[in-house]
């Protein structure tokens, strides 16, 4: 009787445990209450458009299985099939997302893209970006990939506290924005809180590439983008939260 209620117990748990457990790249109804919604549906690209484009990309991005994929080899930044935006700007906002990256990855979530004229003859429009990356094993320039050019980081300005994240394995994101404070968060640990007004996120600024983009320490608001940087990425569970 007492293993037999031991059975009982685990199949209970197990039966439990999938039930409460949340379908992929939905909103439970305590979520749609507190304004939340779903920027990738897990079926289509609907939402999304090719940077400086109306239309989608013909290549590279894909639905598979629940996920939005990158499927990129080209290397290079924006140089395979383009980097995907919203189709709308946001100024305060919690996003939150899953992600996946392969071994020697690249990508990153950028906000504030104002998609500013003339389009950048190459390369990615320039944006704050939550980094993804592979930081162990990144070549960069023939050396460790410095601190403020790892995950989670906002690239090239503001560094996250955080150790080397791991690839091949589902990780999940969160970024904060409210007027100039800035949180980006990682595997549920806050890894980075900064103010635009700061010092030290304006000295950020003008000791990066974006020294020269005129405003870009204090962008108001922007489409969302998902970078297109020559290797494959996978995204699922992309949630915001107007604030």
């Amino acid at each position: 009787m007492y293993r037999l209620s031991l059975v009982f117990l685990k199949v209970w748990l197990l039966v439990s445990c999938h039930c409460n457990a949340q379908v992929a790249n939905t909103l439970t109804q305590s979520e749609k209450k507190l304004g939340w919604v779903l920027l990738f549906d897990g079926k289509t690209t609907a939402g999304w458009r090719g940077a400086y484009s109306s239309v989608f990309p013909k290549h590279g991005w894909v639905v598979k299985n629940g996920e939005l994929r990158g499927e990129l080899s080209d290397g290079a930044e924006s140089g395979d099939a383009g980097d995907i935006v919203t189709l709308k700007k946001y100024r305060n906002f919690e996003l939150v997302f899953d992600w996946k990256l392969g071994k020697g990855g690249n990508s990153g979530v950028k906000y504030f893209i104002e998609e500013r004229r003339p389009k950048p003859e190459k390369g990615s429009q320039a944006g704050y970006e939550y980094q993804l990356i592979d930081d162990a094993d990144y070549i960069y320039n023939g050396k460790p990939l410095p601190q403020d050019l790892k995950t989670a980081s906002i690239y090239d300005v503001m560094a996250a506290k955080k150790p080397d994240t791991k690839v091949e394995v589902w990780h999940s994101s969160r970024i904060v924005v409210k007027d100039n404070h800035i949180q980006h968060w990682l595997d549920g640990q806050k890894v980075l809180d900064i103010d635009r007004n700061t010092e030290a996120f304006k000295q950020g600024v003008q000791d990066s590439k974006f020294k020269d983009y005129q405003g870009f320490a204090s962008i108001p608001e922007g489409y969302i983008l998902l970078q297109d940087h020559g290797h494959s990425v996978a995204f699922k569970n992309i949630k915001l939260k107007e604030i």
